[in-house]
């Protein structure tokens, strides 16, 4: 889809093309998934809401970007510290055993389990700089985007995604067993995860598609968060 004006926009369309996004960043920002979900239906409400005030001033991705950064920053936690209580379930809680009885594939509760974990491990970042790492190394976005849409200069939004990713990328170490195997892991789930072998469909990635950053990655494999659907 092209970036039109809003006379020529087709919602639907519009949901159906930027809705995973949106739902991503939620998501990865927001620990709980029920207020993740709200938050990603207020930007539709507020982007629906506000679209025949539309004029392209600034590109149709930057503007509904720009709704959906105030309105998950606005949702975010408002603490600068980890959850530890969170991350603490996640990586050193007791082993996880599968529901014996599950409405869906073992292989996907597992997934969504992973899925979690990772969200959790974004909580050692600021709000500010989660929405700046999750835009670059989640979304995707370029960096002069994400900087119209934090209305910061292009090379403190590098700065920022840059210091993030060392913080992560630490943390993943030693604490993620799909971002490496090898590592010593605490994870609940490393078993399961193991026994699946989760981690080939990363290595498939990279064989197909190359280098990607790991949330980038973490996004096809893992199931989508339909928070837009209603929507479209």
């Amino acid at each position: 889809m092209s970036e039109n004006t809003a006379q020529e926009i087709s919602p639907n369309k519009l949901v159906e093309k930027y809705g995973p996004m949106v739902s991503s960043l939620a998501y990865r920002i927001i620990p709980d998934p029920f207020i993740a979900e709200e938050a990603a239906q207020e930007v539709w409400y507020e982007v629906l809401k506000g679209l025949d005030n539309y004029r392209g001033e600034a590109k149709l991705s930057t503007w509904i970007y720009t709704i959906a950064y105030r309105v998950i920053k606005k949702y975010g936690p408002s603490t600068n510290l980890y959850d530890q209580e969170f991350l603490s379930y996640c990586f050193d809680g007791p082993d996880v055993r599968i529901p014996e009885e599950i409405d869906y594939d073992e292989k996907i509760w597992l997934k969504k389990q992973c899925d979690r974990c990772l969200t959790a491990v974004l909580q050692c970042l600021t709000p500010e700089k989660k929405m700046a790492y999750v835009m670059r190394d989640g979304a995707e976005l370029s960096y002069e985007t994400i900087a119209k849409v934090m209305d910061k200069k292009e090379a403190t939004v590098r700065k920022i995604v840059s210091r993030s990713r060392k913080k992560i990328k630490n943390f993943l170490e030693g604490q993620c067993t799909l971002y490496n195997p090898s590592g010593d892991c605490n994870c609940r789930i490393k078993k399961q995860v193991e026994k699946y072998d989760i981690q080939a469909e990363y290595r498939k990635i990279w064989e197909f598609i190359g280098e990607l950053t790991f949330y980038a990655q973490s996004e096809k494999v893992f199931p989508d968060k339909n928070y837009w659907e209603k929507f479209a």
